[in-house]
């Protein structure tokens, strides 16, 4: 199922508008690369990167949760359907 929700993923989740806060990351993070010589930046690349792939895994994940919960729902929705019909036809 994680292949079809990567997919799913990747088609339709639109990040929101952060525009503000991700230059103001970036002006810090050059400031901060601008103090450190050559050998000191690594480690801060390396922390750069992670954040960054924390950031596309918990957004997968939360669509992924938003899923789950809409199936589930649905699933409810039918369930209560059915029930209803079945008490109907007596």
């Amino acid at each position: 199922m994680g292949y079809y929700m990567s997919k799913l993923y990747r088609r339709y989740f639109r990040a929101t508008g952060f525009s503000e806060l991700e230059e103001e990351i970036e002006n810090t993070r050059q400031e901060v690369r601008d103090w450190l010589n050559q050998a000191q930046r690594q480690p801060l690349m390396r922390l750069i990167d992670a954040q960054e792939q924390l950031k596309v895994e918990l957004a997968q994940a939360s669509f992924e949760a938003g899923f789950r919960l809409a199936m589930g729902l649905l699933r409810d929705l039918e369930m209560e359907r059915i029930r209803r019909e079945l008490e109907e036809e007596g």
